[in-house]
């Protein structure tokens, strides 16, 4: 339920090569927000030179004229300043958030390529944080602290060469502590990384637990699990609220610190020019200008411990997401696209000629063989029924056919006379409609959980395929027929309702090859038999291969497979394997006795 996971920090160039191209994009409104910036942070330093004007105009007894004219300028400035700053914001902050959706589509078409094999790896709790909370704090990285970087980079720039004009003394001496700002940046950024890192892996181990928690909901009450969920959700929530505690007491101590620098350059030019003033080197004017200049200082300098912060928080994001990344199997690059692209048009239904298997091996990362040497043929039309005990590698066998895992040698696996590597992955899976026995069902409508399957074509429409699969004969207990709600994963359904939903959506798919993982355990006899005899109707002219631990639903196969630890023991139709007087009919005459005994 928690993520193992580290974060591994990376080099500046492995962040600007993953952010780039997203920056390129939006360049444009990026480059006026920053043109904006450097034009009214410039606007800003006429003001304090007003007010020298107004204060040494006043000193000299010029008149109203001077001040009046002082006056409108701060006005003129002002009203413009105020509408660059507002169009600054806009452009720069919009360009974070298109770059952030853009950023945030692609990881999610990254995701969408990856084979099963990599999702078995990973924790849906920590994909979530990082395809959210982590592009969030890009987003931040981008937009706002890149924005006042330039503010604050020109304001000092701008301040400088305008107390300068005023006094070189006065410039230095209200400088002179910024001096310790590396030092103390450097410091601080050190500690900022490893402090968000532990954030961020505290956010994702706690989204890890509440998702795994409320899909399991079910098991958590029906054990009476509740409290110690919750003590484990407290402990969690305990391990964050301690590492943002780390990061506040931090920030509590470095805001003011550089807040203290700044005010102690002001006192230091307070006190030397009040003694220049006394001394006739500058004006009373000069000296307050150089005040103001100073006193604008202070709010870059206040802010520079919120920027430092949100670098690393954008920093550690930018390295989770490089390592998620580095973990993809099938490698996707992380760059924008056109968001005008249309859809590709749906793939028509697969042309299928033959599915070969010749010696068949397979094995998990890190693992012992779970299939070995399986070898059969299946052409249209032809039903092919996988039969034995818990763990014999059925579901394996059926995942390998339908292309969600690679078989370990691509050559012995082939449809219609290509390797399994010559096919690419689309095409593959377009020749096959798989039906797991646990289907995952959506929270909308039972139409639109059929519908998933496929587009509805004459004759072939989402009530027909419920008629066909036994769904529509439990109809009346759904108060709004199919238009229905659904709970989360359909669980305001019993489990033959929903592995009846699962059997609707892949009739509805036009795929040449139905695969049922024991789609049908949760029905009665009565049902199934209902369901086998439209399945076997429909698919004359297609493919059905079905596994199964019922061997009823197996029987009229045109050949049956029978698994022990991964291979194939026995083979042929129901009646040669009964004559064989193997496993198979030993179990076959077990299940007709359990079932005699029932129906007495």
């Amino acid at each position: 339920m928690s993520s193992k996971k580290s974060t591994p920090k990376t080099g500046l160039a492995q962040r600007w090569a993953l952010l780039k191209p997203y920056l390129v994009v939006h360049r444009g409104p990026i480059l006026w927000g920053w043109a904006f910036v450097v034009i009214s942070t410039a606007l800003d330093q006429v003001n304090p030179w007003m007010i020298k004007v107004i204060l040494d105009s006043l000193g000299a007894g010029e008149g109203l004229r001077p001040v009046a004219i002082a006056l409108a300028v701060i006005l003129a400035v002002t009203a413009v300043s105020g509408v660059l700053l507002f169009y600054q914001r806009l452009w720069v902050i919009r360009a974070s958030r298109e770059m952030e959706y853009s950023l945030r589509r692609d990881l999610f078409s990254a995701l969408m390529a990856q084979p099963k094999a990599f999702f078995d790896k990973q924790n849906t709790g920590d994909l979530m944080s990082r395809a959210t909370n982590d592009l969030d704090r890009i987003r931040d990285m981008v937009g706002p602290v890149i924005l006042h970087l330039a503010r604050m980079g020109c304001l000092l720039i701008f301040t400088a060469v305008a107390v300068a004009l005023l006094s070189p003394k006065l410039l230095l001496t209200g400088l002179l502590p910024a001096l310790v700002m590396p030092v103390l940046a450097n410091f601080f950024l050190i500690r900022m990384y490893s402090h968000f890192g532990k954030i961020q892996k505290s956010l994702s181990t706690l989204n890890g637990f509440v998702q795994d928690t409320l899909s399991g909901i079910q098991v958590v009450k029906g054990f009476g699990r509740s409290a110690p969920f919750e003590e484990k959700f407290s402990a969690a929530s305990a391990s964050l609220r301690d590492s943002s505690l780390q990061i506040a007491r931090f920030n509590a101590g470095v805001w003011p610190l550089i807040g203290v620098l700044g005010v102690i350059g002001i006192v230091l030019s307070a006190w030397l020019g009040g003694r220049m003033v006394i001394q006739g080197e500058i004006t009373l004017g000069t000296l307050s200008a150089a005040i103001l200049y100073l006193l604008r200082l202070q709010f870059p300098l206040i802010g520079l411990g919120w920027v430092a912060s949100m670098i690393q928080r954008g920093n550690v994001s930018v390295d989770r997401l490089l390592q998620l990344k580095s973990e993809f199997i099938i490698p996707y690059a992380l760059v924008p696209r056109d968001g005008t692209e249309a859809e590709p048009p749906p793939a028509p239904p697969a042309d299928f000629r033959s599915l070969e298997a010749r010696g068949l091996d397979f094995h998990y990362a890190g693992g012992p063989k779970v299939l070995d040497d399986i070898s059969f043929t299946l052409k249209p039309g032809e039903t092919l029924g996988i039969v034995g005990a818990t763990g014999s590698g059925k579901t394996t066998l059926a995942h390998l056919l339908c292309g969600l895992y690679p078989p370990a040698d691509p050559e012995s696996l082939q449809l219609n006379g290509q390797p399994r590597n010559q096919v690419p992955d689309e095409v593959w899976r377009s020749h096959f409609s798989y039906a797991p026995q646990d289907g995952f069902l959506f929270s909308t409508t039972i139409r639109e959980n059929i519908l998933f399957g496929g587009d509805e074509r004459p004759p072939l429409t989402a009530e027909q395929a419920a008629e066909w699969s036994g769904l529509a004969r439990d109809l009346p207990q759904f108060p709004n027929g199919y238009a229905s709600m659904l709970g989360e994963k359909g669980i305001n359904l019993s489990g033959g309702q929903r592995q009846r939903v699962g059997l609707s959506r892949a009739l509805l798919s036009p795929a040449p090859v139905l695969c049922l993982d024991d789609t049908l355990s949760a029905l009665d006899a009565e049902t199934e038999e209902f369901v086998l005899e439209h399945l076997r109707k429909l698919f004359r002219e297609r493919c059905l291969v079905i596994v199964a631990h019922r061997y009823s639903a197996v029987m009229h196969c045109n050949r049956i497979l029978y698994l022990d630890n991964g291979r194939i023991v026995e083979q042929g139709t129901h009646e040669e394997l009964l004559r064989l007087r193997g496993h198979y009919a030993g179990i076959w005459e077990k299940q007709r006795l359990s079932e005699s005994l029932e129906r007495a």
